[in-house]
């Protein structure tokens, strides 16, 4: 494993966060995906050495942890933490339940310092200066008021994507749907185990899920968001051989998501 081009590609992730003009005071919602950081330097990286792909990740997703915490020390970073098997195995510890969405997920869930939403589905993690007004209040229901995702706005809070387009990360329009009240999602009851006050508690939560009768034969659009977003300026982005990092504030995202959803409740559909 070649450590040294490693650092030098995270080194360019950096430059390019410090080129958008993110600040240490600010607060990110992180959106990123590993396997694309790596792919374009992959035979650069492994030098015709067969080393363990987890090896790589592990060492990978410390480094960015670590260089996250020293740029953001002012501020606060936010990492989506879902769990979608809970619709399965019905049991939920918010410090040891690992999430479904990767590898970086579950390394940021145990880092010191880090603290988790109670929702044992839509759950989010945050460290940092504001972790705990962006985290709470969070009510039974996956988004809308009594949400996390609630606060991102009065927070001031950035939408950060390193490796990943926004538009294969912006699981915050479901909550400005919730508020547009759509009707092609509902909410789901779920009932499981949820480890609160030092035991195991019988408690329901409830998600934001699509009809499926409804909606078998409709594909979900939520690249539109990120079309709006470029119309408008509003989205800035690096894109190049090298690393993706994209930034865009969540006061904008939903500026134009309830504009459109005022227009269209079927807007992030492919067909009505």
């Amino acid at each position: 494993m070649n450590k040294k081009h490693i650092d030098k590609i995270i080194r360019e992730i950096f430059k390019g966060i410090k080129k958008l003009n993110f600040k240490s005071t600010d607060n990110v919602y992180l959106g990123i995906d590993l396997g694309k950081v790596l792919f374009n330097e992959y035979k650069k990286i492994f030098e015709n050495e067969n080393v363990p792909l987890n090896e790589i990740r592990n060492y990978v997703t410390t480094k960015i942890i670590k260089n996250l915490k020293n740029y953001f020390k002012n501020g606060t970073i936010i990492v989506p933490s879902f769990n979608f098997n809970y619709f399965k195995d019905r049991k939920y510890n918010k410090k040891l339940t690992k999430s479904t969405l990767g590898p970086f997920e579950n390394s940021f869930i145990k880092e010191k310092g880090v603290s988790r939403s109670n929702h044992p589905i839509f759950s989010i993690c945050a460290f940092g200066k504001n972790k705990k007004k962006i985290l709470e209040p969070c009510g039974l229901f996956s988004f809308g008021q009594n949400s996390p995702f609630n606060n991102f706005i009065k927070n001031n809070v950035i939408f950060l994507n390193i490796g990943l387009p926004f538009k294969k990360s912006c699981t915050y329009v479901h909550h400005v749907e919730h508020l547009n009240g759509v009707n092609h999602r509902y909410y789901k009851a779920v009932t499981g185990k949820v480890f609160e006050g030092g035991k195991y508690i019988n408690k329901t939560y409830y998600s934001f899920v699509r009809y499926k009768i409804i909606m078998k034969n409709v594909k979900r659009a939520e690249y539109k968001i990120e079309k709006m977003l470029k119309n408008k300026k509003y989205l800035k982005e690096i894109n190049n051989s090298k690393i993706y990092v994209s930034k865009v504030y969540a006061k904008d995202v939903f500026q134009c998501a309830n504009d459109a959803l005022h227009q269209d409740p079927f807007v992030f559909l492919e067909k009505k």
